[in-house]
C-alpha cells in the first residue's frame, strides 16, 4: 500500500510536524525513587526519537509526588527537571525534527493507595478518601503552570494537559463532579479549572511558539462519567465533550488529543482488543465528531490495534483493515489530522521509520497481548513482552509472584 499522507507534515500552532504518526504517552514506571529519569527511562526516548514520529508525547509526568499512580512515576519539578533536560537534549541527537512534548498529570483517585495520597473532587462511597478543598485545586492548578513552565525551560516543544483517562482533570469535567463550589455543579463550573488554569500557562509562559495541547476521554463509560447527559446517565451524549472542544479551541489550544474511556476501569473502551475489535470505529468517530467541530489539529486514538490487518475485525480483504489503510483513509477523508499510536510504540520504537520508509514487512507489530498492561497494573517496569526479553522475563516473574 501507498504511504502518501502520512509522510507529509503538519502545522501545529507555529511548530511543524515532519509527519502525521505521533507516538502517544506510554507510562513505563523507570523512574527512580524521587522520579527523576533512569537510564531504561533515557534508552526508551532515545529509541522512539530515533523513530521518527512526527509527534512524540513523553508518558505521563506527575506534578505531584504526593499524588501519583505508579510508584516509579516520572514526574516533574525542580528537582528532576536536570534529568528532563538530559531526556530531551538526548532524544534532539536522535533527531531534531520531531516536536516533543510533556504530558503533564495529577493521578487524583486512581493515585496509588500502597505508596501515595488518593484524593477525590467529589464524595464517594468509601469515605476514606479525601475530599479536595477549593484551596487545594487551586494549588494544584498552581502546580500545573509551573510544570508547564518547567517544561519549557527544559527544552520540551509543548505540554499536553491531560484531561483522559479518569485522572483529576478528566474527574472535574464528568457530570458526576457534583460539588456545591466553583469548581462543580454546571458545565461552566466543572470546565473552570481548565479555562483558569490554561490562561495563566499562557500568560506565564508568554510564549505562543509553546504548545499547549489536550487529550480527552470524549465517553467514559461509567455513570455520571463525560459523554453523559447527568451525574447519574450511562448513556453516550456527546454534546458536553463537543462543547468542550470548542472551548478549548477557543481558549487557545494548540491541538486536540482524542481518546476515550478510563484504563483502570472500561480498558475496552480505551483499547480496541480481541474481545471487542470494533471499539476501533468507535474512535475513528469520535475523533470526526471532534473534528468536524474545530478548526485546530486533531490526533486520533486506537490505531495499535489494526497493525498489518491481522486483527479480528469483521472484514475480508485483511490489507482494508490495517493500520496504513486506516491512518490514510482516516487522513484523506478529513476525519483526522493526526494518528495515534501507544501498544504499538512500545512493541517497535521504530514504527514511524519504518512505515514511513516502506519497510512494513520488519515492523514487529503489537498482538495486542496485554501484558505490558499486566506489568503496568502490577507497579512494575513496562515494555513490550512479546519482543523484548527484559520484559518478557519481568511479566513471567509478575505471574509467577500472583499465582
Amino acid at each position: 500500500m501507498v504511504v502518501e499522507r502520512l509522510c507529509t507534515p503538519i502545522l501545529i500552532g507555529k511548530k511543524t510536524a515532519p509527519n502525521r504518526i505521533v507516538n502517544q504517552p506510554m507510562e513505563c514506571n523507570d523512574g527512580d525513587e524521587r522520579g527523576n529519569p533512569t537510564e531504561r527511562t533515557y534508552e526508551r526516548y532515545r529509541r522512539l526519537a530515533k523513530g521518527g514520529a512526527g509527534v512524540i508525547v513523553v508518558e505521563s509526568l506527575t506534578i505531584s509526588s504526593e499524588s501519583r499512580a505508579r510508584k516509579n512515576q516520572l514526574r516533574i519539578s525542580e528537582e528532576t527537571a536536570p534529568g528532563l533536560e538530559t531526556l530531551v537534549r538526548e532524544m534532539r541527537e536522535q533527531n531534531d525534527r520531531s516536536i516533543i512534548l510533556f504530558q503533564l498529570n495529577h493521578s487524583g483517585r486512581h493515585s496509588g493507595a500502597a505508596f501515595s495520597k488518593v484524593v477525590s473532587l467529589y464524595p464517594l462511597e468509601d469515605r476514606t478518601i479525601h475530599l479536595l478543598t477549593e484551596e487545594e485545586i487551586e494549588e494544584i492548578g498552581r502546580r500545573f503552570v509551573e510544570s508547564a513552565l518547567l517544561a519549557k525551560e527544559v527544552g520540551a516543544d509543548g505540554i499536553d494537559f491531560k484531561h483522559c483517562h479518569g485522572y483529576f482533570c478528566g474527574e472535574m469535567t464528568r457530570p458526576a463532579n457534583t460539588r456545591g463550589d466553583r469548581f462543580g455543579g454546571s458545565f461552566e463550573n466543572r470546565t473552570r479549572f481548565f479555562r483558569e488554569t490554561l490562561k495563566e500557562m499562557k500568560k506565564r509562559i508568554g510564549d505562543d511558539s509553546f504548545l499547549i495541547g489536550l487529550r480527552f476521554s470524549v465517553y467514559e463509560g461509567i455513570p455520571g462519567g463525560f459523554g453523559t447527559s447527568g451525574p447519574e446517565e450511562v448513556i453516550e451524549e456527546l454534546h458536553e465533550p463537543l462543547l468542550f472542544a470548542q472551548m478549548a479551541e477557543e481558549a487557545g489550544v494548540d491541538y486536540l488529543n482524542v481518546s476515550a474511556g478510563i484504563p483502570a476501569i472500561t480498558h475496552e473502551i480505551v483499547r480496541p482488543t480481541r474481545s471487542y475489535p470494533e471499539g476501533v470505529y468507535r474512535h475513528f468517530g469520535w475523533a470526526k465528531a471532534v473534528k468536524a467541530r474545530v478548526r485546530i489539529p486533531v490526533i486520533g486514538s486506537g490505531y495499535s490495534y489494526l497493525r498489518d490487518g491481522q486483527n479480528d475485525l469483521k472484514e475480508s480483504d485483511t490489507a482494508k483493515k490495517s493500520f496504513l489503510y486506516w491512518a490514510e483513509k482516516n487522513l484523506r477523508d478529513g476525519n483526522v489530522d493526526l494518528v495515534g499510536i501507544g501498544r504499538q510504540s512500545l512493541a517497535d520504537p521504530l514504527f514511524a521509520k519504518k512505515v514511513l520508509g516502506g519497510e512494513l514487512d520488519r515492523i514487529d507489530y503489537c498482538k495486542a497481548c496485554g501484558g505490558c498492561s499486566v506489568l503496568l497494573r502490577s507497579q512494575r517496569e513496562v515494555g513490550c513482552t512479546l519482543y523484548d526479553p527484559y520484559y518478557r522475563d519481568l511479566l513471567r516473574q509478575c505471574r509467577k509472584d500472583q499465582a
